[in-house]
């Protein structure tokens, strides 16, 4: 018997055919719970396409981060290789304050050769202290400068619950962070700078002979791209993992795990049920008309609104329920507008839950209507 996906067929009895039978109509299977990731502080998932949130748990609670500040020393360290301040082949000369850094290291000293891109990889790959200290020296001239820009990008950024008081991530009193905003930075690294990807996920590098491992315990797996792991006190370790597969890229944050093993053994459960439970789909493309406006007192009457880029949103697997959208105007919008303008928020929702939310556009200026066009469109409407 041959069995394919709409009907079985049966075989021939007696040189007579049986009729073809539909199959039973089955229910969908039901979608893939998420993990319980139990014992930890916070636990966050992040897909980097859509910038959704999967999972979330205690995610908007503020704790220390650790080595997870070393993202952001990442992040401005290719932010000024890409202003051309500083190059991967420079040679950086060694404080005594980057030398003497406590804690994790890749035992760079004064006096002792290294470069821009062996201090990425001591940052990045074994979490070296002294690697972050001599690179806030070495963009901005002094650690405490290098902190202002620090803090300044994380505002920018909107991460609105992140104080950075150094660059290593060494226990201080006021430095603070959230999972969701570790992971929402750890997402502006990888798309801004994908080359950490290259850096980030390597088991181990060599400077002046001396062998380091990556202290991320999912590093050299297939599909893991990074990122960094700190440990804010004893049995209180924190991870951020990213991963890529089939064109999606996620990113796991666990804080406050008892042990690395615990982190990456949560930390992989969350990447399994972000790659097979859910699933990337198109909902707009770029310059779609997504809402239309009219006032009597615009000129010309109606606002067409539009998306500024393609719109994608990860849904829960099986395929089943539609994405609906929902637009929010901006309550205070008035003329003149400029096309191009924002005039509000389109709302994804799946099964009545809001997925994302995205900015939307004016397609076309508008400006004040005079009497007389108030006047046309009234009478026009009541005709």
């Amino acid at each position: 018997m041959k069995k394919s996906a709409a009907f079985f067929a049966f075989f021939l009895v007696s040189g007579s055919a049986y009729a073809v039978v539909p199959t039973p109509t089955l229910p969908a299977p039901p979608p893939m719970p998420a993990p319980q990731i139990g014992g930890v502080k916070a636990a966050v998932l992040l897909d980097v396409n859509t910038d959704q949130i999967l999972l979330d748990q205690n995610g908007n609670t503020s704790f220390d981060p650790s080595g997870l500040v070393k993202l952001m020393t990442a992040y401005l360290l290719y932010q000024a290789e890409a202003q051309k301040m500083v190059q991967p082949g420079e040679r950086i000369s060694v404080s005594v304050d980057a030398w003497h850094a406590p804690g994790s290291r890749m035992f760079i000293q004064p006096g002792l050769p290294v470069t821009v891109d062996q201090l990425t990889h001591g940052l990045l790959i074994d979490g070296g202290n002294d690697a972050a200290i001599a690179i806030a020296q070495a963009v901005a001239g002094s650690v405490g400068g290098f902190v202002d820009l620090m803090n300044r990008e994380a505002a920018g950024m909107g991460l609105r619950q992140t104080h950075f008081v150094n660059p290593d991530g060494m226990p201080t009193p006021g430095q603070r962070s959230t999972a969701v905003d570790m992971a929402r930075l750890a997402r502006a690294l990888l798309v801004k700078f994908p080359q950490v990807a290259k850096i980030a996920g390597q088991a181990s590098y060599q400077y002046n002979h001396i062998t380091q491992y990556n202290y991320n315990p999912l590093a050299g797996q297939k599909d893991i791209t990074g990122l960094g792991v700190g440990l804010a006190s004893a049995d209180n370790w924190d991870l951020a993992v990213s991963a890529s597969k089939d064109g999606r890229g996620l990113v796991a944050v666990i804080l406050g795990a008892s042990s690395r093993a615990v982190a990456g053994t949560d930390a992989s459960a969350m990447l399994h049920y972000g790659f097979h439970g859910w699933q990337e789909r198109q909902v707009y493309p770029a310059g779609a008309i997504v809402a239309q406006l009219k006032r009597v007192d615009w000129s010309p009457e109606t606002l067409s609104v539009i998306t500024p880029k393609t719109i994608q949103v990860v849904v829960p697997k099986p395929s089943q329920g539609k994405v609906e959208s929902r637009f929010v105007a901006d309550p205070t919008l008035q003329a003149p507008l400029k096309a191009n303008t924002q005039v509000g928020t389109l709302d994804l929702l799946w099964n009545g839950k809001v997925l994302k939310s995205e900015p939307v556009l004016a397609k076309n200026a508008v400006a004040k209507a005079g009497w007389f066009s108030r006047l046309w469109h009234r009478v026009r409407g009541s005709l």
